[in-house]
This record gives structure tokens, C-alpha cells and sequence, in this order.
């Protein structure tokens, strides 16, 4: 059942990134050849689709799975929202090196999907939990 679920995890990712592409193109097209524009869009709602779809096989495997991805992708978005307007000097990702996490001054010691940290000190994390936190400069090592 975990091999599954990890396999439409992995579908749903090839298509956004298959999606961001067609994106892309979509925003490369002149305005005035509306035949392809009509094509991309076509293509880019049918991907969308694709991805509800496999997300829904994931809920009838494993609802609480589903309820985590869900709730991942959520503050994944606010992370995003989040780090508009900072500049960070070190991200650290899950994917990236296979390990992440923060360790505060007392030794806890937080594992991450995701840390970023600012150039004042400060950082912003998001928490295997799906939890998007902030700390300020001087809690961390």
C-alpha cells in the first residue's frame, strides 16, 4: 500500500512539473495565435485534472495519508506566502540532502522539510508536522 501511494505521489509530481512547463510556454506564446494559447490551456486544465484524480486514489488507500499531504501542501503555501518578502542566506531541504532539521540552544532538536534562514538571524521553517514556523535570531545554533 506504501509503494502505491508512493508511486501516484511520484505521477502527481512529474505532472506539475510537466504543468509549470506548459505554464511557461503558455506565457511565451503571442497574444494573437489563440489556437495554441487554446491547445496549452487545454492541456495545462487536463494535467489539473490528471492530479485530482490520483489524489482522490490516494484518499481511498489511505485517508489519513491524503489528510497529511494535504495539510503539507497547505503550509507548504503559506511558507511560500511567507518568504516573499525575506532574504535568506541558507535553505536547507529534506529532498535536497536527505536530512533537516534545527537545533535550538537547549538542544531540541526540530526535524524540517524545509529551514531557511535570514541574513538578520531569523529563520523560518516547515515541520514534517506541515507546521510553517518562525523563530527569531538567537533561539537557534
Amino acid at each position: 500500500m506504501v509503494e502505491k501511494i508512493k508511486g501516484l505521489l511520484q505521477k502527481i509530481n512529474f505532472i506539475e512539473i510537466d504543468m509549470e512547463l506548459h505554464k511557461q510556454i503558455l506565457v511565451s506564446i503571442p497574444s494573437d495565435n489563440k489556437t495554441q494559447i487554446k491547445t496549452i490551456i487545454a492541456k495545462i486544465a487536463d494535467q489539473k485534472q490528471q492530479i485530482t484524480d490520483l489524489r482522490q486514489q490516494i484518499k481511498k488507500i489511505d485517508v489519513s495519508e491524503y489528510n497529511k499531504i494535504i495539510t503539507i501542501e497547505k503550509a507548504a503555501e503559506t511558507f511560500r506566502q511567507i518568504s516573499k518578502d525575506k532574504k535568506f542566506v541558507q535553505v536547507n531541504t529534506l529532498n535536497e540532502s536527505g536530512v533537516c532539521f534545527i537545533t535550538f540552544n537547549d538542544g531540541t532538536q526540530i526535524d524540517c522539510l524545509v529551514t531557511a534562514k535570514e541574513e538578520n538571524g531569523n529563520w523560518t521553517v516547515l515541520t514534517l508536522d506541515g507546521e510553517t514556523k518562525e523563530y527569531r535570531s538567537g533561539l537557534i545554533q
